[in-house]
């Protein structure tokens, strides 16, 4: 089978999802705005956040594909062949570590400062961004560990008269966001008939969560 970018079928199938998760991403984050400018809530501040960067590693994750599609597009950007992986897998680590860091914040913004976490978050984003462009198996992995403790401080921070399905929603959403991660390293890709099902089922998530933050807004 031809790679993803070669395949014209493939590639409409990859242009569409992005712009379709882009565009929720985005509207999440442009939605929340109305609700944090009327409440002044600093979990909605730091939960938007949440979109806004995850919207920013889709963008570096298609860009890095399109540039992939040609030698000739390698050739113009003077970026061998060979360090197109890394340095996608550099940008997205940071946007999408980024984006988990800022959902645990929005739990947990109450116990730690601002400032004390845009550090440490920046810090730890670009510890795991450059380790995982060195070995893209420590990125999965540290993806993992934080969605995992994402959910576990959203249960336990949570008081139960607000606990929802939100934590489940969330988990399945950023995992299938490293399942998506996983179709673009060499040798991993999966068949095409998975991948569509697997795009169909995130950007339903995302669908589902568009909506109940749309009635959160109203």
């Amino acid at each position: 089978m031809p790679p993803m970018f070669h395949n014209p079928m493939w590639f409409a199938t990859e242009v569409v999802y992005t712009l379709v998760v882009l565009f929720l991403c985005f509207l999440i984050y442009f939605k929340t705005r109305e609700l944090y400018d009327l409440t002044k809530h600093k979990g909605i501040y730091y939960f938007r956040n949440t979109f806004l960067f995850f919207g920013l590693a889709y963008v570096f994750r298609f860009i890095f594909g399109l540039i992939r599609m040609t030698d000739r597009w390698v050739d113009i950007i003077h970026i061998p062949r060979w360090a197109m992986m890394p340095a996608m897998i550099l940008f997205t680590g940071y946007f999408s570590t980024m984006a988990i860091l800022y959902l645990i914040y929005s739990t947990a913004w109450k116990r730690i400062s601002s400032k004390e976490f845009f550090i440490v978050a920046n810090i730890l984003a670009v510890l795991i961004a450059v380790a995982a462009a060195l070995s893209p198996p420590i990125f999965l992995i540290t993806q993992a560990v934080l969605l995992v403790v994402a959910i576990v401080l959203s249960l336990i921070l949570r008081k139960k008269a607000k606990l929802s399905k939100t934590a489940l929603l969330y988990f399945l959403l950023f995992a299938f966001w490293i399942i998506s991660l996983i179709l673009v390293v060499p040798g991993r890709a999966l068949n095409f008939e998975t991948r569509i099902a697997l795009e169909v089922i995130s950007v339903a998530l995302f669908g589902i969560l568009y909506y109940k933050v749309s009635k959160w807004t109203k």
